[in-house]
């Protein structure tokens, strides 16, 4: 009974996440963006009455359906309480239509319109894609703030004044105009980025990987891909993205721990994804412009292409976090350079090149470079040094399946 219960839950998050934006984003198309928060509260308040009456009753056959029916009943019942809605906006909209007759067109527009908004360039960089991940994609504050690096309260704190301008009526609930699509669009793919990475490594102590959030984030790139065709960091993103998934079932292994790609089966590796991903890479390259999502999709297709660990191509690997580093600089991006050239190139030099790392806050209190420590001095043959980089990394860690990697490890 208790696994049926926990398998309707994971259905429940399933449908709400593939429904969530266009749902608040419908929401708000009605509302209007001063009421951001009231249409949140109400997908939400769906999301919570579905996990109750899935859990002891069936599933409906139509899931999405049913959310959208139950968001539509909640909205009607809170448009009838509230007196200021009655009296001055409901003169200008029938509200039993709401749901009804959408077609796919105006929810994609919905959805879309909602992406911008959130990525308005009134409002500072890091509060878009605070704002985007939290009022489109439903993540919660603590979701957002490790995604971002950052506290939850600085989180809340962004959120409060960027949905202040909503309130205030500073933005608009529409499309950019053609002058700032570019500036736009790299908010954007910025955020969906982020909210694939959230779903690619969790910090979740239940869940290492959220393949919801990952294809959510597909689904997104490829809704703006479809409005314009021509953005090849869209494609680039989706390769990346595609290669990503595409290793998803070696990743964890039967006791639930990750692992490491020089240990992953290969054989398990999705061929048709890794197809998909070469195809959207290839049409990426059909001018010269290169984003940093191009550079990280061609790793991962060197990744994706080799038949073992150590015919990988780490030479290009490196060549490309080069590139990546010097295009947009990162923390992350010279910490894998280095792992590529201790494979490559030069394992003492590299290991001189994390070493030097370990002074960047942003690594300071980050278990993956401490374990990455770890796994390459034992690589070395330094164990005594190996077993400490672990310890620090197991101290850091807040995922039970990274920490059942790391014992694992410390044991061999």
């Amino acid at each position: 009974m208790e696994e049926e219960r926990g398998y309707k839950k994971e259905l429940a998050e399933h449908f709400f996440r593939h429904s969530y934006a266009k749902m608040v984003a419908i929401l708000v198309r009605y509302f209007g963006l001063q009421e951001v928060e009231t249409a949140e509260d109400i997908v939400q308040d769906t999301l919570v009455e579905a996990m109750e009456r899935w859990s002891v009753q069936s599933i409906p056959d139509n899931p999405e359906g049913w959310l959208m029916n139950v968001a539509k009943k909640k909205t009607i019942n809170f448009l009838k309480r509230k007196q200021t809605f009655e009296s001055k906006v409901r003169p200008t909209i029938q509200i039993n239509t709401l749901f009804e007759a959408k077609d796919q067109l105006v929810e994609k527009d919905s959805t879309l319109r909602m992406i911008f908004t959130c990525c308005h360039p009134s409002l500072p960089v890091e509060s878009q894609i605070a704002l985007a991940l939290k009022t489109l994609c439903g993540l919660s504050v603590s979701e957002i703030a490790n995604a971002l690096l950052t506290s939850e309260s600085t989180i809340n704190k962004r959120l409060y004044r960027a949905k202040q301008k909503f309130r205030d009526g500073a933005i608009i609930f529409e499309f950019p105009d053609h002058r700032s699509l570019g500036t736009r669009l790299d908010a954007v793919f910025t955020t969906l980025y982020l909210l694939f990475n959230e779903g690619y490594y969790s910090y979740h102590h239940e869940k290492v990987i959220r393949m919801d959030l990952c294809f959510e984030a597909i689904r997104l790139v490829k809704e703006v891909l479809e409005f314009y065709p021509q953005s090849h960091p869209a494609k680039a993103l989706l390769a990346l993205m595609y290669l990503s998934v595409a290793r998803f079932e070696s990743r964890i292994d039967e006791h639930g721990a990750l692992v490491i790609l020089s240990e992953q089966d290969r054989t398990k590796w999705d061929k048709a994804l890794i197809a998909e991903g070469m195809e959207y890479l290839y049409q990426s390259t059909a001018d010269n412009e290169v984003s940093s999502y191009h550079l990280q999709a061609g790793i991962a297709a060197e990744h994706s292409l080799a038949k073992d660990f150590n015919s990988t191509n780490w030479a290009s690997i490196y060549r490309q976090y080069n590139m990546l580093e010097q295009l947009q600089p990162n923390v992350f991006f010279t910490f894998n350079k280095a792992i590529a050239k201790f494979f490559g190139i030069s394992q003492e030099e590299a290991l001189m090149d994390l070493l030097a790392l370990k002074k960047e806050q942003a690594l300071q209190n980050n278990s993956q470079f401490y374990a990455a420590l770890g796994i390459l001095h034992a690589e070395m043959g330094l164990s005594e040094e190996a077993q400490s980089y672990f310890q620090m990394a197991l101290n850091l860690s807040k995922s039970t399946h990274e920490q059942a990697l790391i014992e694992y490890r410390m044991r061999q």
